[in-house]
């Protein structure tokens, strides 16, 4: 399963749980409800962007790590370092 899939719906859940929040706040404190609506409307723009970054870091970051454990595996062994050598000495 790739990245992509695993956090899928990621990004909708962190910006519905910022909205409910902020719905739930607005509703407390009584607000008219176009100011609410207002409101809520910039969390779920603001929190949108905060999750697409997050998401996009987490991406970069697991990738790093993938392609380090890539290099690591292609470096050559001390057995293939010492073939190398009697080969150069045999010419």
């Amino acid at each position: 399963m790739s990245y992509n899939d695993k956090c899928k719906n990621a990004r909708a859940f962190i910006v519905l749980l910022a909205a409910l929040i902020a719905l739930l706040l607005n509703i407390k404190y009584k607000r008219d409800i176009v100011e609410s609506l207002v409101i809520v409307l910039v969390v779920i723009i603001v929190f949108y962007i905060i999750a697409s970054v997050a998401i996009m870091l987490v991406g970069k970051i697991i990738n790093m790590e993938n392609n380090k454990v890539v290099v690591e595996d292609e470096e050559p062994s001390e057995d293939d370092e010492n073939a190398t050598e009697e080969i150069t000495e045999n010419k």
